[in-house]
């Protein structure tokens, strides 16, 4: 019975521990591929939905700065959505981070808090 509480102590310590940081990574790394954190930095002042108007040769000032607004309003458009989805991702990404720290002092504390409640049951019963 003692030698399976070591083993236990042992797996809790060290093979789950292992295994937890792993989960706690892997959610980190979902959370960041799904808000598409480094595709959206990088296309940050594309046009949104690649929504442009190419140039037309010929169609003297008036075309040529109506095309230009047009597409200016679409990048700055696509800046702020961007922008917006990156700081819910980094949100998102940093509860996820608080949540995880959470767990993981949990994960340390837990074999004391059983140990303490079976010794509060104990002395319970006792009385």
């Amino acid at each position: 019975m003692l030698a399976l509480n070591f083993s236990y102590f042992y797996w809790h310590y060290t093979e789950a521990l292992k295994e937890l940081i792993q989960i706690c990574r892997n959610f980190l790394w979902f959370v960041y591929h799904f808000f598409s954190m480094d595709v959206l930095s990088k296309t940050l002042l594309s046009p949104w939905q690649r929504l442009d108007e190419p140039y037309k040769k010929g169609s003297g000032i008036e075309g040529f700065f109506e095309t230009f607004v047009v597409n200016t309003l679409m990048r700055i458009l696509g800046f702020f959505i961007r922008s917006f989805v990156i700081l819910m991702g980094a949100i998102v990404w940093l509860f996820v981070l608080m949540l995880e720290i959470a767990a993981f002092a949990l994960w340390l504390v837990l074999p004391c808090v059983i140990i303490i409640l079976f010794i509060s049951g104990l002395r319970l019963l006792i009385k």
